[in-house]
Formats: C-alpha cells, structure tokens, sequence
C-alpha cells in the first residue's frame, strides 16, 4: 500500500518549480525585432513578468508560424562586455502537448541561449543538455531559426532611463538540435547579469539556477491576447502622458471640489 502512494505521488509531481509561473499570450504575427519596443500593436497582446529588481520580461506566442516572441530588459545602461543574458527551455523529446519533464542536470532535451555583450562585439551561443551538464561546446540550430537583436534603448513604456532591451523570435517547433526547442508548454529560466555591479536578476530567483531544470518556472499557453493589457494598441506615449496629466489635474480639482464642499 506505501509503495502504491508513493508512485501515486511521483506520478503527479511537476517537474518544475510551481512557485512560479508566467501565462503565455497569444498574438497575430511576429514583432518587429529592432532591440526596443513602445505603445504600439507590436507588444500589446504580452504580459509582464518582473524579476530581480529591476528586470521585466514580456513575450506572447504566434500560431503561424510558430513562434516565441520575447523581450528582456532590465535598468542596466552600461556596455560591459561581461554583461550577459541567459534563457533556458525545458522541452520533451516530442514536443507538442507533453509537459517539461525537468530533472536535477539538463537533460538533451533542454536547450539553453546566452548572449553576451553589446553592439557588434555580442555574441550568441545555443547549448544543449548532455544529462548531467551542458554541452561544453555551443551547438548551432538550423538558420532563421532565432532572429534576435538588442539595442540601448532611451526609454521603454516600462522603464524611462537608458538600458539596454534584447528582443527576439524563435521557432518553437524547429528540432534541427535533435528534439523540438518547446512543446505547448514548458519550464523557463531566465536570467540577466550585470558584470559593472557584478549582480545577477534571474526568474525563478536562486536558489534556483540554469543548471536545474527543476528549478525552473512553469509557461502555460492561452488561446488568445493578454486580456487586461498594459500596453494599449494604437496608443502613443504623448497621448497617453496628457491622459494622465489630464487624469492628475482631474484628480487634484475633485480633491479641491470635495474640500469645498466639506466646509459648505
């Protein structure tokens, strides 16, 4: 009877870190991948994900053809050549509905992408799981699958000072690695490092690392755009500064009116 109950609860256990999970929206097309983004139809059917303290990760995905579109950013303006980003993908070895499967090492399943540095001195480097590491050499996907770019952005509708925003699409299904890179859904771990305050913003946070796939956040898929967006299509920055300039005069001639007709 014990041993039944145990399998019983290995059966059901998630093969990630269910602390932590992001929903991943669904948008019409791919964006266009410039390094920034603002207030436009681009972004609008994303979601947010904050992590560390200062870092934001946005990304929805396009049926045809089908893509992961994601953006990170953080408040980080500096162009260190140590500076660097890492995203991991718990796939399974067919893909489609299967959740991750997770694991204590990377599995050859798992695939993860670090790129380093800014401008043109940046490099990109894919890797995949051997079943206890990750390969010691960078592997290569097929071509077009990954279409990446970043800049030094002035502002972004989320943050208002220089920093630096990667942006990016990436064909779900390829399997030019040797497995799909994700099935409809799957466990992430994304990361940004600093080297001039040498600090590392990750989600999951540590303990959790991207060498444990266990560690790693769930993304579950929704049939449709994010349904409280928080960036509005069709909307510009000037436009939306005067409706909340608008809103706070608004606010503060309430706050006056009600004062006055307190003291009536």
């Amino acid at each position: 009877m014990i041993s039944l109950f145990v399998l019983a609860l290995a059966g059901t256990a998630t093969a990630y870190n269910a602390a932590f999970q992001h929903s991943l929206y669904q948008g019409d097309a791919a964006p266009t991948v410039n390094g920034t983004y603002d207030l436009g139809a681009d972004w609008a059917p994303s979601g947010t994900q904050t992590f560390g303290t200062n870092g934001i990760f946005r990304d929805y995905w396009v049926m045809e053809p089908n893509l992961l579109c994601l953006l990170i950013e953080t408040a980080d303006g500096t162009n260190d050549a140590g500076d660097y980003w890492v995203i991991c993908w718990d796939s399974t070895e067919s893909g489609g509905g299967t959740e991750p499967d997770g694991g204590p090492a990377p599995k050859t399943n798992d695939y993860k992408l670090v790129v380093t540095g800014h401008g043109a001195s940046a490099t990109v480097q894919w890797f995949k799981g051997t079943g206890t590491a990750w390969s010691t050499t960078p592997v290569t996907p097929a071509a077009g699958v990954l279409e990446q770019a970043q800049q030094l952005a002035p502002y972004t509708p989320k943050i208002g000072t220089p920093h630096y925003v990667l942006e990016m699409s990436i064909s779900k299904t390829d399997a030019s690695l040797g497995t799909p890179l994700m099935g409809y859904t799957w466990a992430t771990y994304i990361a940004y490092y600093d080297a001039s305050t040498a600090t590392l913003q990750s989600w999951p946070p540590a303990p959790a690392s991207a060498n444990v796939p266990d560690s790693w956040g769930f993304i579950p898929y929704e049939m449709g755009a994010n349904p409280t967006p928080d960036l509005p299509e069709g909307i510009g920055l000037v436009v939306m500064l005067a409706v909340s300039s608008v809103a706070a005069v608004g606010a503060v001639l309430l706050r006056k009116r009600t004062k006055i007709a307190n003291l009536n």
